[in-house]
C-alpha cells in the first residue's frame, strides 16, 4: 500500500508490519488507517467482536476509535513490545500517527507498547525488559 512498510510473518505474534525503508528516530512512519467509529457502544461491540482475534482498534477518546481491521493499511499489523522501536500519537484532526521511537531498519518489525494495563502474564514480545519476565520473577 505505502511502499514503505510490508505485512508478512511475525516471530511475535501472526503477522506483523515490517520496514521496507529507513525510518530515522522520531520521524513519522505512517498515519493509522481504518474505518472512524463514533459511539461508544459501537466501539466497544466492535473490540468484544475482534477480542477471540486481534483488536485492531485504536480509541481516539470515549466516542471515536478507528478500526484497522475495516479499511486499514500495513499499521493495523503492529504487534506490541515492551521495548518498541515505535510509539502512537493522536495528531490534530482525530487521526493517529506511527513514529519512529528510534531508528528503525528495512527489515525490522515496527512495534509500539500497547499499555495495556491488564499486560498478559505471557508475552511474546521477547524484550529483555518485558513485563511479562518481571511478573515471572
Amino acid at each position: 500500500m505505502s511502499g514503505r512498510l510490508t505485512v508478512k510473518k511475525s516471530n511475535i505474534y501472526g503477522k506483523g508490519c515490517f520496514a521496507l525503508t529507513h525510518f530515522p528516530a522520531r520521524k513519522k512512519i505512517a498515519l493509522y488507517e481504518g474505518e472512524f467509529i463514533k459511539g461508544s457502544r459501537k466501539i466497544q461491540a466492535r473490540i468484544r467482536k475482534q477480542s477471540e482475534t486481534a483488536v485492531k482498534i485504536i480509541t481516539l477518546d470515549d466516542d471515536h476509535a478507528i478500526d484497522g481491521a475495516v479499511g486499514g493499511n500495513e499499521t493495523a499489523f503492529i504487534n506490541h513490545s515492551c521495548d518498541p522501536n515505535a510509539f502512537i500519537r493522536i495528531v490534530p484532526g482525530l487521526k493517529v500517527a506511527i513514529f519512529a521511537r528510534r531508528d528503525i531498519q528495512p527489515g525490522d518489525e515496527v512495534t509500539v507498547d500497547y499499555r495495556d494495563p491488564d499486560h498478559p502474564e505471557v508475552c511474546r514480545c521477547g524484550a529483555t525488559n518485558c513485563r511479562s519476565n518481571r511478573k515471572r520473577s
